[in-house]
């Protein structure tokens, strides 16, 4: 191009560079064919390795909003378009809980003051922490004390006070497991709180729970805002998590100091039509002496199902709203894990809503201290497929011509029979 005059040459350079970037970045930013009907996807960042050895990322939230809670859509495939085993899961989740033989004994009542039961465990007790209370009462709330004995006669309290509670005319089924300190004595002693009338006690299981400390939760970035036309008695708090899939592993009350004991009520949807109840609980502050008593967070059991629309309400009864500074969404991070050869290069692929979840035995021939020591990786930023193959049927993605067709056939038919009406009146008259 020697030949062109400098002018010319520049302006040339110049389209030549705005077309090199654009194809740049559709080669960057393209998945193999194979892989097409996969809308997003995100670097695998992990240091070189020469051997083979397990590597784990942590999911980040967007992809669930991409994926759903289920992550049926989850890819892990490397520079040759390969896809590679994985498995997803929680870091120390593991919990056992085993329930002891046990009798329930003395079953009394102190007019004013409390009901009791004493329950025996039988043989050699074990180390236990925890019982729950079968009854057949159906709507209360009640104070329950539990004090050890290696003998009968001398006790320790091991649980001063804790909350039970059953709601059944609103449909809460409450809890009425009361954790208290571990211990291995062989009786227990229970008193409820109540002196007006006998708490009736059908059974106690004791149980011992054993967890490994599950993974810290961090918070989920969602805005919660209050309900100002909340009914008398109630103090309610809405959030949209902004689409479907984010796992809640808990919510979190952050109230000023004061004393209380409110019941808590967790509501999940989809529409904002239908709402399912997915926490009742229960917080709570109090004195005992110099002890504080103290529970503000409320699990989640099955991370919320993957609710997009969430709505908390307190009931207040007759006393005033607390003083509630905020209320904060946790979640139990996921990690991913694979296998890394040496000299390759990996990428996370997902945003496929027709994919079946993918089936491995990976996920069974590694055990929980290999999931430990995984080296950790990191997630390059989110990049979206540019040669994308929306994945439904073309009768779907086209319903709108679909429907034109129809209504041009029924004008047709419609039009060619009143032909054929004229036609035969005109025969008739003839």
């Amino acid at each position: 191009m020697t030949w062109l005059p400098r002018r010319i040459r520049g302006h040339f350079a110049a389209v030549a560079v705005l077309v090199f970037i654009p194809l740049t970045t559709l080669a960057i930013s393209a998945l193999p064919a194979a892989w097409d009907h996969w809308r997003y996807w995100r670097a695998l960042e992990l240091p070189a390795s020469d051997t083979t050895r397990l590597v784990q990322v942590r999911i980040a939230d967007e992809i669930f909003l991409r994926s759903g809670i289920s992550l049926n859509d989850l890819r892990v495939i490397d520079d040759q378009g390969s896809e590679r085993p994985y498995t997803v899961y929680v870091l120390g989740s593991a919990k056992k809980t085993e329930n002891l033989a046990a009798t329930l004994h003395e079953r009394s009542f102190v007019p004013g003051e409390y009901s009791q039961a004493v329950v025996e465990i039988k043989g050699d007790a074990p180390f236990h922490n925890s019982l729950e209370i079968e009854t057949p009462e159906q709507n209360f709330i009640e104070w329950v004390g539990v004090d050890a004995s290696d003998d009968a006669r001398t006790w320790r309290i091991v649980q001063e006070r804790a909350p039970i509670f059953r709601f059944i005319k609103d449909g809460r089924e409450g809890t009425r497991v009361v954790q208290y300190s571990d211990n291995n004595a062989r009786y227990l002693r229970l008193r409820i709180f109540d002196g007006e009338k006998q708490f009736s006690i059908s059974g106690v299981e004791v149980q011992r729970e054993v967890s490994s400390g599950a993974e810290e939760r961090v918070p989920v970035e969602v805005q919660v805002a209050p309900d100002a036309h909340a009914p008398a008695g109630q103090s309610i708090w809405t959030a949209d998590l902004g689409g479907r899939g984010i796992p809640v592993s808990a919510v979190h009350f952050d109230v000023a100091p004061m004393e209380f004991v409110r019941c808590a009520t967790l509501a999940t949807s989809n529409d904002k039509k239908e709402w399912s109840i997915d926490g009742p609980g229960q917080i709570y502050r109090f004195h005992r002496g110099e002890k504080v008593q103290q529970v503000l967070t409320v699990p989640i059991p099955y991370d919320g199902g993957g609710a997009r629309y969430w709505r908390i309400t307190v009931e207040n009864g007759n006393d005033g709203p607390l003083p509630v500074a905020n209320v904060q969404f946790y979640t139990t991070p996921r990690h991913l894990m694979f296998e890394q050869q040496p000299g390759r290069s990996y990428t996370l692929i997902y945003g496929q809503e027709r994919a079946e979840a993918a089936k491995y035995d990976f996920g069974e021939r590694v055990n929980a201290e290999a999931r430990m020591t995984a080296l950790p990786g990191k997630l390059g930023p989110e990049e979206v497929n540019t040669t994308w193959v929306d994945p439904r049927p073309w009768t779907e993605t086209h319903a709108v011509f679909l429907w034109g067709v129809l209504l041009i056939a029924v004008i047709v038919i419609g039009f060619t029979a009143i032909q054929s009406m004229r036609k035969a009146a005109s025969n008739t008259e003839a």
